[in-house]
């Protein structure tokens, strides 16, 4: 679409424009009753034409939501675009009138555009709203049920204004707080809300360089911060080039930011050498040490030599498609200042998971969509790792389907087991170009689904999500 030749613009990433619902939709299986409740999921999905498609890139894309609500072993589906500033602006105007960060190409930008929220990064409910992440700025908030746009601007109830907040907040499981934080020029800003949205501790960190803070972990006592050589230079994006440069001259080998989360103290961890995580798993403490997991490249975008020598046609995306990520584990020990890393296995993947009551605590199991063998089309199928045995489970869909979403864990009401539940995730099928929405028992990683959810449809590939059960979801529609 648009462009034939961009791959974010074609196959599981094509963009899908109808907002709309379906009730009762087909299921081969049978879903369990006590699965009930909604997964919503949040993509990047361009509105409109992109002002130049061959340098389009797939986190450029207008957010819009999707929500699966099951209950009574039926299901049912809905999508919605984020009515975001930017994209309300284009629909008066009819046309994109933003160019794209991660590769930039026309200027100057409208007026008060710079950056615009897309809303397409992440998804959840907390407060009794289904608040949508984005990294420009604070999230938008929705309604649950219809998934309308209620507020361009959900700040905690006048607690927290900037600078932008993260997509990749943490839900403590032991009371629902929300620990996140935002970042502007390497100054860090953590805090924590209780479950109404009421803003209790917070610290600003000063990491020292501008680096890319995409992501962190939370453990009982500590956030956690990578400072790593991938350098945010948002000049870069005015002059139509790539915003984050690799720079092992500014800092050749990573540190770890080890924030206390009630004193706000600050103890800094040295790592052997230079990396990016693309997305961490979880951490937990042990003893004087912090273990964490994650998913680690060896490098994330160009350099300043390769920004001197601009690619055929100005496309910078060959950078972003040529990334690879491996699981691996670091020990931070506290104590001595120093780190010890091991790679977790060889298979590429993306989008690590684990079942959420086990946020900044001992884990043993952790899902993630894998890359191994893609080609084209990025993600192939699931990966499930058993930290204690050290084996690895793959599940892909017998080979029909493809292209699998982050894998949602959702915990068997009573369950004492930590992988006592099941996996939800959005396939696209090529050979009719829909989704399916499988079920499996995340005990039995290998088996077939137990259900398949045909959709109308294709879902363009999501980024995140998360799974509200029936109680909390009923509670926020009647307080929405």
């Amino acid at each position: 679409m648009w462009d034939p030749s961009n791959m974010f613009l074609n196959g599981p990433y094509a963009p899908w424009r109808e907002e709309g619902e379906a009730f009762d939709l087909e299921i081969d299986g049978r879903l369990p009753d006590e699965l009930s409740g909604a997964l919503f999921r949040v993509g990047a999905n361009p509105m409109y034409r992109p002002k130049d498609p061959s340098r389009y890139h797939w986190f450029e894309g207008d957010g819009m939501v999707h929500a699966l609500f099951l209950r009574d072993g039926r299901a049912s589906y809905r999508n919605r675009y984020v009515e975001t500033v930017g994209l309300q602006r284009e629909r008066q105007e009819g046309r994109s009138l933003h160019g794209g960060f991660m590769n930039p190409s026309e200027f100057p930008l409208p007026p008060d555009t710079f950056p615009k929220n897309l809303a397409n990064t992440h998804v959840t409910l907390f407060d009794n709203r289904l608040l949508v992440f984005c990294e420009a700025d604070v999230p938008h908030e929705l309604r649950p049920d219809t998934l309308e746009t209620v507020s361009q601007r959900y700040d905690f109830h006048g607690g927290f204004s900037g600078p932008p907040l993260t997509a990749h907040h943490k839900i403590d499981p032991a009371n629902g707080d929300i620990l996140t934080f935002g970042n502007r020029g390497g100054a860090v800003t953590w805090f924590r809300a209780d479950r109404h949205g009421q803003v209790l501790d917070l610290h600003t960190v000063d990491l020292g360089v501008p680096t890319f803070t995409h992501d962190y972990v939370v453990t009982t006592d500590y956030a956690i911060f990578l400072v790593n050589p991938a350098m945010v230079r948002f000049e870069h994006y005015l002059k139509g080039v790539p915003s984050t440069v690799w720079e092992p001259e500014t800092l050749d080998t990573c540190r770890w930011a080890v924030l206390h989360r009630r004193t706000g103290e600050v103890t800094w961890v040295e790592a052997p050498d230079a990396f990016t995580e693309t997305h961490f798993l979880n951490a937990y403490q042990d003893g004087s040490k912090i273990v964490v997991d994650g998913h680690r490249t060896p490098r994330f975008g160009p350099t300043w030599k390769e920004l001197e020598s601009p690619p055929p046609g100005g496309d910078w995306n060959w950078w972003f498609k040529n990334i690879v990520a491996t699981p691996w584990r670091w020990e931070l020990d506290l104590a001595t200042g120093k780190t010890t890393d091991s790679q977790v296995n060889d298979i590429l993947g993306e989008f690590p998971r684990i079942n959420d009551q086990r946020t900044g605590q001992r884990h043993r199991y952790g899902y993630y969509a894998t890359t191994r063998g893609t080609g084209d089309w990025f993600i192939d199928g699931l990966a499930k790792h058993d930290y204690l045995t050290g084996e690895t489970s793959m599940q892909t869909a017998d080979g029909v389907l493809t292209s699998p979403s982050e894998p949602e864990f959702v915990p068997r009401p009573g369950a004492t087991a930590e992988d006592d539940g099941w996996l939800l995730s959005t396939w696209w099928d090529p050979t009719t170009d829909r989704s399916e929405v499988i079920v499996q028992e995340a005990q039995d990683f290998t088996a077939a689904p137990i259900a398949r959810i045909k959709l109308n449809h294709r879902v363009p590939l999501t980024t995140h999500g998360s799974w509200s059960d029936a109680a909390d979801l009923d509670a926020a529609i009647r307080g929405s």
